[in-house]
């Protein structure tokens, strides 16, 4: 799954730069805190880093990699400053397609891998085709709205929190507000109707794993605190729906189901409920279900030669090993925040090693012909770029750090990569 983050675009550097009639700068301005707030996801390094060049953006001192990272901070900002509001309930076909709704605030969405039965008159029940996505997912779902939402706001709180202009924090305000407060316009704290598979169920677990992105929101939502335009109402609203979603999450049938799944969708649990939590305030309840889950994850999907079973079954086995590292790191970088780490685990067999992971992963980056198992999309290097970079910073290992500067370079990383990647050990 991508980044909700808005693709990287081109840098309007000289426009940026003058910053004379921008509608951000008919608003007031207040000054950008020295200290970064308790982020758990982003990492404090990166988004001080990004501050830092966009007050000093005029000294030939600063980075040029960093600097054109929050000049494209700014310009994605700008885009949306006067946006209208983002919302679900304006998706009005789910109803007909989902008989099992009755809400337009609950999330809907069709399952990706699942289409229409060729051998019934009306399709139904739909049948199942590994790695190959329907495209009328993206047409007839939310997760597009949600995905939307998700990157306005942590472009905007990003933007207000490095340039210190209220417009940004007034507009990500605005934002939030409408989509998870706001009674006529909100969604609903559930995923009850997520991945809908036509004709068998209208909803199920699985489809948790399509608001991953959420993970993100707590750490944006963060990056508001300071503001003024951020009001009480509104902390407390949030915080209300996040504990709330976390609630259904741990209670739900879905929940449930996919809190017992054994693949990647199991760690994407972990890590968007932990970050639930987080957003509610319940960080000693989010500690202590990632110092349990993670490494009763991992000892039980990696093997002692660093093997992933479970993923490698799959029709697209490359994408889904890589994309169940992603999961494991991002897990254990918002386990790193709350003082665990999951990095040096392994079992007495010796499985459950992510380095192990890594390192078996590695040697097929440029060697398609020697992976044995299926994998009918596109094999390429950039499917591990999101985890490389990690693996590097907090593995002290020749392997992996070569690997990460021929394949995954700091600098060349999408900014919602980027944001993530701690310091090295």
């Amino acid at each position: 799954m991508n980044s909700p983050l808005l693709p990287s675009l081109a840098i309007l550097a000289a426009f940026l730069f003058s910053q004379s009639a921008t509608s951000a700068e008919t608003q007031a301005t207040s000054q950008p805190d020295s200290k970064s707030p308790s982020l758990h996801l982003f990492q404090s390094i990166r988004v001080e880093a990004l501050r830092e060049a966009y007050q000093n953006r005029t000294s030939p001192e600063v980075s040029k990699a960093t600097l054109e990272k929050a000049l494209h901070i700014v310009a994605e900002a700008e885009k949306v400053l006067h946006h209208k509001e983002f919302s679900i309930v304006g998706n009005t076909g789910k109803l007909k397609i989902n008989s099992s709704m009755s809400d337009l605030h609950d999330y809907f969405s069709i399952a990706p891998y699942y289409w229409p039965n060729p051998n019934t008159p009306d399709g139904f029940p739909y049948i199942r085709k590994d790695g190959e996505r329907n495209p009328r997912k993206q047409q007839v779902s939310d997760q597009a709205e949600l995905s939307r939402l998700i990157s306005a706001v942590t472009n905007l709180s990003l933007a207000y929190h490095i340039t210190g202009k209220e417009a940004y924090a007034e507009a990500a305000s605005r934002f939030l507000r409408a989509f998870f407060i706001d009674p006529s316009t909100r969604m609903n704290p559930n995923l009850n109707y997520a991945q809908a598979i036509l004709g068998v169920n209208g909803g199920r677990g699985g489809g948790i794993i399509d608001s991953e992105s959420l993970s993100q929101l707590p750490d944006a939502v963060t990056l508001l605190s300071k503001s003024p335009s951020w009001k009480t109402g509104d902390r407390s609203g949030m915080r209300s729906w996040f504990s709330d979603f976390a609630n259904w999450m741990q209670t739900s049938k879905n929940g449930q189901d996919e809190s017992r799944t054994k693949n990647n969708h199991g760690f994407y649990y972990d890590l968007q409920l932990s970050t639930m939590l987080l957003g509610a305030g319940k960080e000693t309840e989010a500690r202590e279900l990632l110092r349990q889950s993670l490494p009763k994850r991992m000892d039980s999907q990696i093997r002692p030669d660093g093997q992933m079973p479970l993923e490698e079954a799959r029709r697209t086995s490359w994408h889904y090993c890589s994309f169940n590292v992603r999961a494991i790191c991002r897990a254990g970088l918002v386990a790193q925040s709350l003082g665990i780490s999951i990095w040096d685990n392994q079992a007495q067999d010796g499985s459950g090693s992510l380095k192990k992971a890594m390192l078996f992963l590695i040697p097929f980056i440029d060697h398609r012909e020697l992976w044995k198992f299926s994998e009918i999309s596109d094999f390429s290097s950039d499917k591990c770029r999101k985890w490389l970079a990690i693996g590097s910073a907090v593995y002290d290992d020749p392997i992996i750090r070569k690997a990460q500067q021929t394949y995954s370079p700091i600098d060349s990383l999408s900014l919602g990569d980027w944001l993530v990647v701690p310091a090295q050990r």
